[in-house]
């Protein structure tokens, strides 16, 4: 089965080894993805408005959609922000309803992160 790599062109990618989204046959997967400036500088709103945005262009690099999102794992680092972060993945994915787990974290890098995200798709027909 093919494999396709796909970068953002984040510096960190190559500083890390990483790829931003991998698809091998009909899945793909989306490394976790924090807002870039100037929406770092932003409340975790839009902060995970930035990332999800980031989210759908690397799965349209692989020929899928956020309609194909079947899982979501969302990292913040303070919980206060859940709401905040919960519209932006709402608006994103309501009518979808991938299965999702929030998780808080210590930190994120860059250190001016509020959240970050990682998603899995399944491009199915």
């Amino acid at each position: 089965m093919p494999r396709q790599n796909i970068s953002s062109g984040y510096a960190f990618e190559d500083a890390y080894g990483y790829s931003r989204a991998v698809r091998v046959g009909n899945q793909v997967f989306v490394s976790g993805t924090t807002a870039r400036p100037p929406d770092l500088g932003g409340d975790a709103y839009v902060q995970a408005k930035a990332a999800l945005a980031t989210i759908a262009d690397a799965l349209a690099k692989t020929g899928a959609g956020m309609q194909h999102v079947v899982r979501t794992v969302v990292y913040v680092v303070d919980m206060a922000d859940t709401q905040h972060v919960a519209r932006a993945h709402s608006e994103a994915f309501d009518q979808i309803r991938p299965v999702s787990t929030l998780v808080q974290v210590s930190a994120l890098t860059p250190a001016s992160a509020r959240v970050e995200i990682e998603a899995m798709a399944i491009v199915c027909g």
